[in-house]
């Protein structure tokens, strides 16, 4: 074989070009929500699967719904310098909640118009509404103080009680991501390298170590007492026993088509036949679009049914909420694995 040399001076003009070329790609303009907007609505699925999603695209901070039933009822809003919005819920009369860094937001789930937001505190990670009307509120480092907290807000946002402290974990990074409460009254906590279950009063009961956890997003208990669970930059999806130990594992990078690339496994929701749609985050920035199959749907053996990840509309997803068959009128929780309808306090 020709061994090939290349000039010094080449590869001096490279190098200095290399960082240029990456700024340039950084500064590429991102494409408007009203043009995502236009894109959604043009997009006829391919496949027998349609859904009806809410999507956060942190990579480019827009909030979408994608209806592949009816295109013409997509939308995209942008969502601004508004700081981590994570957690999504239907809370009833059409409305859904966002999660964010300094509170929560409601939109309308027709358009897309923000309706109300609430931004007096920092470090919020997860909020759930209550059936009584009341906001639960998962934060870190709650006044500057170090740790991991859970306040209640009243139907006028004012806090209620005393927050909860729990306590702190000298060997770990004490820091939640999103909070699911269970059947049994308790909160599943993604706690970086493990799940957690803690009481409202501040306690933990179970700590539930799995190999592979690193920034770990969301946990939610069915009804044998089994968990599933994403893994964050483990980037594979995990059903437990009421012990801990591992009953199964997909959507990893050992097991995922390649061009799925598995980077993290973000938010999922379990559906009703037992499939499971997972956001499978790509990194933070808005040019990694073409990274990956960013929406995966997995049956219970693991294997793709659905996907949805158009490079030139996206960049990260992070964030998923399936419609499909909800009643949009009605709160909905996640208490018993399956999104379901919540009776609010009359």
């Amino acid at each position: 074989m020709k061994k090939i040399t290349i000039p010094l001076a080449l590869l001096a003009v490279l190098a200095f070009l290399a960082p240029a070329a990456r700024a340039a790609a950084q500064t590429t303009p991102a494409p408007t929500p009203a043009k995502i907007e236009a894109g959604l609505r043009k997009l006829q699925p391919a496949t027998a699967i349609k859904h009806d999603l809410i999507i956060i695209d942190e990579g480019l901070n827009n909030l979408l719904r994608v209806n592949q039933r009816d295109p013409s009822a997509s939308w995209c809003t942008g969502l601004g310098d508004l700081e981590k919005p994570r957690d999504l819920q239907l809370i009833g009369r059409g409305r859904l909640l966002v999660g964010f860094e300094n509170g929560y937001l409601e939109y309308d789930l027709a358009d897309g118009k923000l309706l109300k937001k609430f931004d007096a505190l920092k470090g919020v990670t997860s909020a759930r509404r209550q059936p009584d009307g009341s906001t639960l509120i998962a934060c870190a480092d709650l006044g500057g103080k170090k740790g991991i907290y859970t306040l209640t807000l009243d139907a006028n946002d004012k806090i209620t009680g005393a927050p909860a402290a729990f306590p702190l974990q000298h060997n770990k990074d004490n820091f939640v991501r999103l909070i699911r409460q269970t059947e049994q009254g308790t909160y599943l906590m993604a706690c970086q390298d493990e799940l957690r279950e803690g009481t409202p009063d501040g306690h933990y009961l179970k700590k539930f170590p799995v190999e592979g956890f690193h920034n770990m997003w969301k946990a939610v208990r069915l009804p044998n007492k089994h968990i599933i669970a994403s893994s964050g930059y483990g980037a594979f999806m995990v059903e437990l026993d009421e012990n801990g130990a591992v009953v199964r594992k997909w959507g990893g990078k050992d097991q995922a088509p390649a061009e799925v690339n598995p980077f993290f496994a973000a938010t999922f929701q379990l559906l009703a036949n037992g499939n499971v749609v997972l956001a499978n985050w790509q990194g933070h920035g808005r040019n990694n679009g073409g990274k990956g199959v960013q929406l995966v749907e997995y049956d219970h053996d693991g294997k793709i049914v659905w996907q949805w990840s158009p490079a030139a509309l996206i960049s990260s997803l992070q964030g998923v909420l399936v419609l499909d068959g909800l009643d949009l009128s009605r709160p909905h929780d996640e208490r018993s694995g399956v999104m379901l309808p919540v009776d609010t306090a009359q």
